[in-house]
């Protein structure tokens, strides 16, 4: 996000139409209890995937450069990032410059980072200012091809996924006046650089991925998307689709803004938080991209306010952990109400310098985050819960349940459900001031014996995450627990226990295991053995940065010398988990 297109964003919240006078959620006084239940379809894997590395931070290794921040949110499983690779810098002059971008991706290599990078910005040759169409899009988009080559060059398999421009939908980002015009500017300059940079990874042997239309301006999401998927001459280069989503902006916090009126409109069923990804998803879908039933949706912009300026809720000690926690609920229960998959990526805009947005920053009476201390702000615990190995570990990839009640909800509790290989997991979101004092958790169908289960609480009072030991009740077909869910908090249950069944058994064979480079090595994983039940999941991590899913033997290039440690996972349908691996030098 940027200020220059700070104004056009308003265009895509909604008015003030939605009055500040909603019905209040203040109901203090109020003790109730509430059922929550949750079918886990005995883990079989049949259920959606929440696909690895969902949560990213932006910025991370950019705007936020101090390695000891860095390693605190990579601890917590946060290692996704999204920064900008700006031509206008690296290309000022006929030489190309590197200096500033290869300071970043060091920092983002030391850390271990999962980075999105964003091919942005006209070089002076180019064009009058940044935002300018280049004058020759074809060598635009050649200069896009530099870079890769340049980054696979120094830091091979750091960088796979690329935008392509920064929310070129507003005449502040890409200066064309007319919007066809601007349109039609987007699709060659899209064109240009995803396959020059395609080429160029596929002379590497760097694989990539390229995406967009990376917009913000949701309310053209039906002309753009399809413009840029159904083009004979873009559509082959869509690796992902991704967009930006802000529910409210500038207008809101003049008019008031407060809990309830943020609660209202996340929750919206024309401008919330699901309605606006169950509006971009069936337009992928709809798509004549490589694999459009299953083309990954990044939203790698998000937040609750677009808006450079202190808000009700974005930073506060009761309401930032409260809001983001309903966001990721609002996001991975898109598919109990007709998306075919969650976001693949979700990226909380994070800018260190960009008053207001921070996921670290000094504690403070103004939560303006302040470089001058890196401390943890309220977002943060939000995504520690459902992010990290020490809680629900969902960075790590899982299963939704197969069904879950309530899910997404415009009053009282909302809860979603998911497993991982290690637990079944409900979460109760609380966005109300009502003391729930006896909510009944059910799990159904678990796929677990002899289980533990352990309450995690975060919420204003604590601070941090609090957790306590929780007794299970066995019931028909599951177990059940009662616990208190106090006003303005989250509750997430998680189960953990054995799984029934012998484990699969993976079996990996690698030739040659030595070489010189560039050395072609067959990866086979055919003769892997289920235990119990079917394998449904299977990944090969290279050891260089790249990995694939689902394939069980081919041939991978290692183009530079070193050790590398070939990792085989497989996952059968009672999500327990098989590892082999092997070593292999390239000289």
């Amino acid at each position: 996000m940027s200020v220059k297109s700070i104004i056009l964003k308003a265009m895509h919240i909604h008015t003030a139409a939605i009055a500040l006078a909603v019905a209040s959620l203040v109901v203090t006084s109020a003790v109730q209890s509430q059922t929550v239940s949750a079918n886990f379809s005995n883990r079989s894997g049949a259920t959606r995937v929440v696909p690895s590395g969902i949560f990213g931070v932006g910025g991370l290794g950019s705007t936020l450069s101090d390695q000891g921040t860095i390693s605190r949110l990579t601890a917590e499983g946060l290692d996704g990032s999204r920064f900008w690779i700006q031509l206008q810098t690296v290309y000022a002059k006929s030489t190309p410059n590197f200096a500033s971008l290869d300071k970043v991706l060091e920092t983002m290599k030391e850390a271990g980072l999962h980075p999105i990078g964003v091919i942005e910005g006209t070089p002076p040759s180019l064009g009058s200012k940044p935002c300018a169409p280049p004058s020759d899009v074809w060598k635009w988009g050649q200069l896009a091809g530099s870079v890769v080559e340049h980054v696979n060059q120094k830091f091979p398999g750091l960088v796979e996924d690329y935008e392509i421009w920064n929310e070129p939908e507003l005449s502040t980002s890409l200066c064309i006046s007319d919007p066809a015009t601007r349109l039609s500017t987007y699709l060659k300059m899209f064109y240009e650089a995803a396959s020059a940079m395609h080429a160029q990874a596929k002379s590497d042997g760097e694989p990539i991925r390229t995406g967009g239309p990376t917009m913000s301006q949701l309310s053209l999401a039906s002309t753009w998307i399809p413009a840029l998927l159904r083009n004979s001459a873009t559509a082959p280069y869509v690796n992902f689709v991704s967009f930006h989503l802000y529910v409210t902006g500038q207008p809101d916090i003049n008019a008031g803004m407060n809990w309830s009126y943020l609660y209202s409109v996340t929750q919206s069923s024309s401008h919330g938080l699901a309605h606006f990804y169950n509006l971009v998803e069936p337009l992928v879908r709809a798509g004549q991209q490589p694999n459009a039933a299953s083309t990954p949706i990044y939203i790698t912009e998000f937040n609750d306010n677009w808006a450079q300026s202190w808000d009700c809720c974005r930073n506060n000690p009761t309401y930032g952990s409260l809001w983001n926690t309903l966001a990721v609920a609002d996001f991975l229960n898109v598919v109990y109400s007709g998306a075919t998959a969650v976001p693949s990526r979700l990226v909380y805009f994070n800018s260190m310098g960009s008053n207001y947005f921070c996921i670290m920053g000094e504690w403070n009476s103004k939560m303006d985050c302040n470089p001058s201390a890196m401390e943890p702000y309220p977002q943060f615990f939000a995504y520690q819960l459902f992010a990290s190995p020490d809680y629900l570990d969902l960075q790590a990839g899982g299963h939704m349940a197969a069904s879950v009640s309530p899910a997404s909800t415009t009053t009282g509790l909302e809860a979603t459900a998911f497993y991982t290989s290690t637990a079944d997991n409900v979460v109760v979101v609380n966005p109300t001031a009502t003391t729930y004092s006896a909510v009944n958790i059910t799990l159904t169908n678990p796929g677990l014996t002899s289980p533990k289960g352990v309450v995690y609480l975060l919420n204003s009072s604590h601070g941090h995450i609090s957790s306590e030991s929780v007794s299970l009740k066995s019931v028909s077909g599951g177990y059940s627990a009662q616990v208190e869910v106090p006003p303005y908090s989250t509750v997430a249950l998680s189960v953990k226990g054995s799984q029934a069944g012998s484990a699969p058994k993976a079996v990996l064979a690698v030739s040659p295991k030595s070489g010189t480079h560039s050395l072609p090595v067959y990866i086979d994983s055919w003769d892997s053995q289920p235990g119990s039940s079917a394998i449904i999941g299977r990944t090969i991590d290279f050891g260089d940065g790249h990995w694939v899913n689902w394939t069980p033997a081919l041939w991978h290039s290692y183009n530079n010398p070193g050790t590398y440690t070939i990792r085989l996972t497989i996952r059968d349908q009672n999500g327990q988990l098989s590892t082999a691996s092997s070593i292999v030098t390239v000289h």
